[in-house]
């Protein structure tokens, strides 16, 4: 095979070249030194693009106006101004809104748009619009001041796929405006709600919305009665995620939600809204109770887990609570007896109502997580396993290997093992594939081993 020279290897290795390069300066000086790599650096430097509207702008919109190819491969564009804390009143950002303005049609590779502590300005915000009229668009609209003249219109369809908003600012009518203009492309939504607002979006139909965020920071019954209404009302609903101070909701006709497959919330929504619906994946989510690790009632994982009427496949248990309880840990392979994936969190002092104190507690824990690996042989399309261990004696010492090869002879589809620890910041970890290999050092939390 004769050598191929950097000029004739295709595009699309030489972008895979220059995804190796980990940080700005690097890929600054790599597109410096490098003619054929050029143009690929510049991609991937400029993909993602922050403005600080507190510098000066007009010699940097003067360079990406000479350039309009770094313009069209920006992919993510963030605006950033005032401190939302300061006691100094937000400053005008017309003017360098304006410059902003003017590379706006230049990015027709946009994809993401986040705008947050603007003192947003009527000629931008008209011509931001403009823009989310002619391409898919992500936005995220954080805590801005809106001109109150400026309302999109049903009769100019936008093309917002996710809409990240609050409530709170600015007025409902904006919002009421971007759902009627981006009912047939809006697909996500992520908003934080409290009071009553919700209740004036929900007469709305988003035959679309599949994936919905709900942050509740005041727990009130306004506020639950408004969320209530409000995913009553949004029938597409695939995956939901409520958080915060969200409460036990009012009375949800069973007719509501028929197409939800995943839910992540607190114990008594999952009890609340998995009944009768084609939940397939969990999420458990502990909200904070005025201490670190709050214990629970122990019969929070009520029977109503298992009425959803498809089958569970995935279960993931968050922090705040100890879970390494073999009659829990029973309760949940009863009820869920189709779960292909489990991930739970493991505390120090579960312990406490099984063994003696005589003996060191973390040999106490360590027996206790050999019961429960025994429990989990049970599950017989178990695949993906993970246990987050708040306490480093205990995963140094189990053999990881015959953990999982107990799994492994009781389960021939079981595949993957991981066991982090290293308290909450999980940087030490376990893990374990068909290969039977063990890494016992620290690696990054995202680490993850799987067979080939």
């Amino acid at each position: 095979m004769g050598a191929i020279g950097l000029l004739d290897i295709p595009p699309e290795i030489l972008l895979h070249i220059a995804g190796f390069v980990e940080t700005p300066q690097t890929l600054k000086a790599l597109s410096v030194t490098s003619r054929s790599l050029r143009s690929i650096a510049q991609s991937i430097l400029f993909k993602n693009l922050q403005i600080d509207l507190g510098k000066e702008l007009r010699g940097s919109v003067d360079d990406l106006l000479a350039n309009p190819r770094i313009c069209a491969s920006i992919r993510f564009l963030s605006l950033r101004g005032w401190y939302l804390f300061s006691l100094v009143p937000p400053r005008n950002d017309e003017e360098q809104l304006s410059l902003i303005q003017k590379v706006l049609p230049e990015m027709v590779g946009l994809r993401m748009v986040s705008i947050y502590h603007v003192n947003l300005s009527k000629t931008f915000l008209d011509a931001f619009l403009g823009i989310t009229a002619i391409m898919p668009l992500q936005i995220d609209l954080g805590w801005n001041i809106y001109p109150y003249s400026v309302f999109p219109t049903p009769h100019t369809p936008l093309q917002i796929s996710h809409l990240d908003f609050s409530v709170h600012h600015p007025p409902l009518e904006f919002y009421r405006s971007m759902f009627h203009a981006s009912a047939t492309t809006l697909t996500g939504l992520n908003i934080q709600a409290d009071g009553g607002g919700l209740m004036e979006l929900a007469d709305i139909n988003l035959p679309f919305l599949h994936d919905l965020t709900l942050s509740i920071t005041i727990e009130t019954e306004v506020s639950r009665l408004s969320a209530g209404a409000f995913l009553t009302a949004q029938r597409a609903i695939r995956k939901l995620v409520l958080r915060g101070k969200v409460g036990p909701l009012p009375p949800i006709p069973p007719n509501a939600l028929p197409n939800l497959r995943e839910l992540n919330a607190s114990p008594e929504l999952v009890n609340q809204l998995v009944p009768g619906r084609p939940v397939e994946a969990i999420e458990v989510t502990f909200p904070p109770q005025g201490c670190f690790f709050p214990r629970c009632d122990e019969d929070w994982f009520g029977e109503e887990v298992g009425e959803s009427t498809a089958r569970v496949r995935r279960l993931r248990v968050h922090l705040n609570i100890a879970i390494l309880d073999t009659r829990m840990v029973k309760r949940m392979v009863t009820l869920l007896p189709f779960l292909e994936n489990l991930w739970l969190p493991v505390f120090g002092d579960v312990s406490w109502p099984f063994c003696s104190i005589t003996r060191t507690w973390w040999l106490i824990l360590l027996q206790v997580f050999l019961n429960v690996i025994e429990v989990l042989t049970s599950l017989r399309c178990l695949k993906d396993l993970g246990f987050h261990l708040f306490c480093r004696e205990v995963w140094v010492d189990p053999n990881i290997n015959d953990i999982a090869t107990k799994l492994r002879k009781a389960n021939s589809s079981f595949s993957s093992l991981e066991i982090r620890g290293g308290g909450g910041s999980g940087c030490a970890i376990s893990l374990w594939s068909e290969v039977f290999g063990v890494l016992l050092h620290p690696a990054p939390p995202d680490c993850r081993v799987r067979p080939n």
